[in-house]
């Protein structure tokens, strides 16, 4: 209680003294910021700046945070693993990165492989997108004998791994991950994320694909989400690059190359328009304890 009432009171004082940084520390908790990163956002800003030179610099200070890699897989290919759990949009992703590839190369350096083996008729989706574009398909039952696979199609510049989605009580994810990260040097995981999914579900993804060693991620379903800030926050935690970001269900249109500055930027025209709004008890436990160190 003792600890309550002193945050509280350092909080005010906080406003009373540097209304700008209590601003900021409000604007970024709606965006759903995590608490630490926001706190050292606005601690860097200047003393004495007006609220929108604040803003503008705390975006960019966060955007610097944010890790990307730049449209490499449709420029220079590569041997791609899509991962991730259910339903969070692998087969889609692994879709409109074919036909846009197809659209800047043609098919004749594009190979797929049908690793999902569980859901019900994903192989057969994946061998007619194959058909449609004139790229060959291989089924994968094993992963196992997935390096070796790749190694016989080493002439092809791209080649795009479906596998199946994960949940919780998979008793296969394990030796998969162990069996990805043992494919070689040449082989790039990438986790498949929904944005649409809450910040915790996001880090759990994460930790979970872990083993897989995944060299990036693509954050899907934006055009779902009601907040980017907490799936930003993981991703800037765990330092896992974004390479695309998907908000559609098109293909291949709803695909980019992921953008730090656009996706902060995003996030935070998002919480404006869903009409976020912080607690102020929530903003005094937040911070009360940093309010002297950012005053």
């Amino acid at each position: 209680m003792l600890e309550t009432q002193l945050a509280q009171i350092a909080w005010r004082d906080l406003a009373r003294r540097a209304p700008i940084h209590t601003e900021m520390l409000r604007e970024l908790t709606e965006v759903g910021l995590a608490p630490e990163l926001a706190a050292e956002a606005v601690a860097a800003l200047p003393a004495g700046m007006e609220i929108t030179s604040a803003r503008r610099l705390t975006i960019a200070s966060i955007a610097q945070r944010v890790l990307v890699t730049g449209d490499r897989w449709l420029q220079e290919g590569g041997r791609i693993a899509l991962v991730g759990p259910t339903g969070v949009g692998k087969s889609a992703t692994l879709a409109k990165l074919a036909v846009r590839w197809v659209l800047l190369h043609g098919p004749r350096d594009l190979a797929l492989i049908a690793g999902d083996s569980l859901r019900m008729g994903a192989q057969g989706e994946l061998h007619s997108l194959g058909q449609l574009l004139g790229a060959p398909v291989y089924p994968l039952e094993d992963f196992g004998e997935l390096r070796e696979l790749i190694g016989r199609l080493d002439r092809r510049r791209l080649i795009l791994i479906d596998t199946p989605g994960s949940s919780q009580r998979d008793a296969q994810l394990a030796s998969r991950l162990a069996a990805l990260a043992a494919a070689g040097p040449q082989l790039e995981t990438a986790l498949v994320l929904a944005a649409s999914t809450q910040a915790g579900a996001v880090e759990e993804a994460v930790a979970r694909f872990a083993p897989a060693h995944p060299a990036s991620c693509v954050l899907t379903k934006v055009d779902e989400a009601a907040s980017l800030g907490g799936a930003l926050s993981v991703l800037m935690r765990s330092r896992l690059p974004i390479s695309y970001v998907s908000e559609g269900q098109r293909v291949p249109e709803d695909l980019r190359p992921a953008r730090a500055l656009e996706l902060v930027t995003s996030a935070v025209q998002l919480a404006r328009t869903s009409g976020a709004a912080a607690d102020e008890d929530l903003l005094k436990r937040r911070f009360g304890e940093l309010a002297h160190a950012l005053a």
